[in-house]
């Protein structure tokens, strides 16, 4: 158990030259590496999202940017101008929408066609009637 503890000092020992030797500072430089890596995570979840939702060149620039200039208010704007659905989200609607519509078109049937697959029988000894009218 020493051993190991003896070799993650030395491991560690080049990286604590960074680090103050005031307890105070050591922690503000925590705090400072903490707020660093959630900037840098909402920077690129916002980049994940924007790609994820438009194509507009122009609007993932914008939103990255905000995100980078101002972290924290920058990501909750993203949030609020953000398009609510992804790519994929609309395609999807886009098909199921043009595939309600084919089942709900109407089809006509020409004199001809079946019912249901059935063919109607006549009577044997019944003849159709002619419409003689004008």
């Amino acid at each position: 158990m020493s051993s190991l503890l003896t070799f993650l000092q030395g491991f560690a020992q080049p990286w604590l030259v960074f680090l103050a030797e005031d307890p105070a500072l050591r922690l503000l430089q925590a705090a400072m590496l903490l707020v660093g890596v959630v900037v840098i995570f909402l920077v690129f979840f916002t980049t994940r999202d924007i790609l994820l939702r438009t194509h507009s060149f122009w609007y993932m620039f914008i939103s990255i940017v905000i995100v980078a200039a101002l972290p924290i208010a920058g990501f909750f704007l993203y949030l609020l101008i953000r398009p609510s659905r992804t790519n994929k989200e609309r395609e999807m609607e886009e098909l199921v929408t043009e595939l309600l519509v084919d089942v709900r078109k109407p089809q006509r049937r020409q004199p001809g066609d079946k019912k249901g697959g059935v063919v109607k029988k006549t009577k044997k000894n019944e003849t159709p009637k002619e419409n003689l009218s004008l």
